[in-house]
């Protein structure tokens, strides 16, 4: 989505502040219903993704998105929960999808998928086949990625110096930090410190309320803030104990994260060229030539947003990578034999 710019006075748009006080209300009304924590989630989740009342529906129309978001969720979309919320509260949620916290815009959306998918052990921990991760990271930080791999390599077959920062990190036209912000917050938001090298799992026992835990996450003295990106980036298999400008360990974790994105493209170029009406073999082949060198650009990109994290004061500019040159046509061919191109 659009990120305007960073607001030097008073703020014109949400804050975090503002979203919280807007979620404790929510929750209210939907505990007056009967709903429970995981029900609560799934409700709110459906404002943003998956469901035909949703904001991402408003705005792309899109049936097939939202099966993808309940296939990685392993649910089913929530019903509207205008009845029980009131019309004027949903759509202040929704004006509130991305919010001001401190220095930068956070996804409120991406929050929500990544608490869901903590909700179920088959979407935190089980990849889906053929498809790159796991439903959590499909939902969050890989389906961002990977769809924004994807755009890049749609940007090429019109312009092959088409580069990754201009199009995809810039306020000027889409810029993924928001979503990555709210990823991040969907993976530790109510974590369990105990759990140290993997996303721990939500209990509903312990779990009261998306606003407290947001509050917890973000407005408290002792909370996660400050250190979320050292914390997702462990989570990530990084190597964070030793202060350094550049992980420790990096070329594993850029190949890592590359043969994710990679996967996860192929897919999401299917998507795209179907639903443009440009699915063809001669498509295919050329757009199968750009997926590696957007994989391996956006996978760098990450990286070095994930270093920023890791660096108090670095700068936040990004390394305006050259376009990757084009390689021969590759496995997206065979993709799409079996989505019937």
């Amino acid at each position: 989505m659009l990120n305007p710019d960073p607001p030097p006075g008073p703020l014109p748009g949400p804050t975090l502040g503002i979203l919280i006080r807007l979620l404790h209300e929510a929750a209210l009304r939907l505990q007056q219903r009967g709903q429970g924590p995981y029900q609560r989630i799934r409700t709110l989740r459906g404002l943003y993704y998956g469901t035909s009342h949703s904001l991402d529906f408003e705005r792309r129309q899109s049936r097939l998105r939202n099966w993808g978001f309940n296939l990685y969720l392993q649910s089913l979309a929530p019903p509207d929960p205008t009845p029980l919320l009131g019309a004027s509260l949903v759509r202040a949620l929704k004006d509130s999808a991305v919010v001001w916290h401190q220095d930068r815009w956070m996804d409120a959306g991406h929050i929500l998928v990544g608490l869901e998918a903590r909700t179920r052990l088959g979407a935190s921990r089980l990849p889906l086949l053929g498809q790159g991760g796991t439903g959590l990271e499909l939902g969050t930080w890989l389906g961002d990625l990977g769809g924004a791999a994807g755009l890049l390599v749609l940007q090429r077959l019109e312009d092959p110096l088409a580069r990754a920062v201009p199009l995809l990190f810039s306020k000027h036209t889409y810029d993924l930090r928001p979503n990555l912000e709210g990823d991040v917050a969907g993976y530790l938001v109510a974590r369990d410190p105990i759990v140290k090298n993997r996303v721990s799992l939500l209990k509903s026992h312990q779990f009261v309320s998306v606003a407290h835990a947001l509050e917890d996450y973000a407005q408290k003295p002792e909370s996660d803030w400050a250190d979320r990106w050292r914390l997702f980036a462990r989570l990530l298999g990084a190597e964070t104990g030793i202060p350094s400008a550049r992980l420790p360990g990096r070329q594993d974790l850029l190949a890592w994260v590359r043969k994710k994105i990679q996967g996860f493209t192929s897919w999401y170029l299917l998507y795209r060229l179907q639903d443009a009406g440009r699915m063809s073999r001669a498509a295919l082949a050329e757009a199968s030539r750009h997926v590696e060198g957007a994989a391996a650009e956006l996978s760098e990109l990450f990286l070095s947003v994930l270093e920023q994290g890791l660096t108090p004061g670095a700068s936040m500019d990004l390394p305006d990578l050259p376009a990757s040159p084009p390689g021969p046509p590759r496995g997206l061919l065979a993709l799409g034999r079996l989505a019937g191109g």
